[in-house]
């Protein structure tokens, strides 16, 4: 799934389209407008004001106040061609052509995510957690969330309504790099330890997005190009190889239904 870096990567991959007027959108597959405040016409003609990322979604911000909202889901890709261009992928759910002679695709071929026609904004992200790479994320907040709580500390990173963007892939890097076991109870961490998590967090999300994400499979930016930031992952998608600080192999379990790979020798 798409997490932060990759979002983010997107997003910075289409700002140049910051400016240009929606000419039209084209809903292909109904089941992938999860929900409407308003008609896509409301767009037609409004200049795009802002593109923007919170969590896991993207922003489109008409200056009329309408907002379009976009979630990759499990394997969904938004991206940019040109008008002209013929699309030669499946599964294009959606398509919405610019006045600056681009067109912006959403293609999800298992449709987990979708598109949200929102007029409130705030009330849509009400109870979404703190963003990670916000000045307002760090170990006191961090502090704050775990207290007391015997959730795994891999499960408590993957609650969007506690911290908002960070999956399977940048949990699983961060606790490696904070040498935190990912069964760890939330609230055993020691401040050092805490202190250590936060920093490991922002550490790992500011790779994947200068590396333009992780790409595995499915996920490309706004251009349709796969990122590299695979090729820097120390434990993620490892499973029985060397551990690249002590050689131990990589270990991988289920911990709260989803797969986390450690070193038992490392990661404490």
């Amino acid at each position: 799934m798409p997490e932060l870096p990759e979002v983010e990567t997107v997003k910075r991959s289409l700002l140049t389209n910051k400016g240009a007027k929606f000419i039209t959108l084209q809903i292909n597959h109904p089941a992938v407008l999860r929900r409407q405040d308003f008609k896509p016409e409301e767009l037609y003609g409004k200049k795009i004001k802002s593109i923007e990322r919170r969590g896991k979604y993207l922003i489109l911000s008409a200056i009329n106040g309408r907002n379009l909202i976009v979630h990759l889901g499990m394997s969904g890709r938004f991206y940019m061609l040109d008008v002209e261009e013929q699309v030669q992928e499946p599964h294009i759910h959606a398509e919405i052509v610019l006045d600056n002679g681009r067109k912006l695709l959403y293609q999800d071929a298992r449709r987990f995510g979708g598109l949200w026609l929102v007029k409130d904004t705030v009330s849509f992200f009400s109870r979404m957690g703190k963003e990670p790479l916000g000045e307002d994320f760090n170990a006191v907040y961090l502090a704050e969330v775990i207290k007391n709580r015997k959730v795994a500390i891999k499960s408590l990173l993957l609650n969007q309504s506690l911290i908002a963007g960070i999956g399977n892939i940048y949990a699983d890097e961060a606790l490696f790099r904070a040498g935190i076991l990912p069964t760890r109870p939330a609230g055993s961490l020691n401040n050092e330890e805490i202190i250590r998590l936060s920093k490991s967090i922002k550490e790992v999300l500011q790779m994947g997005i200068e590396q333009r994400g992780t790409t595995f499979r499915d996920y490309r930016d706004g251009n349709n190009e796969a990122g590299n930031n695979q090729n820097s992952l120390q434990v993620y998608g490892r499973k029985n190889m060397p551990c690249p600080v002590c050689g131990e192999l990589i270990c991988c379990d289920r911990i709260g239904g989803r797969s986390s790979h450690y070193c038992e020798h490392c990661q404490l």
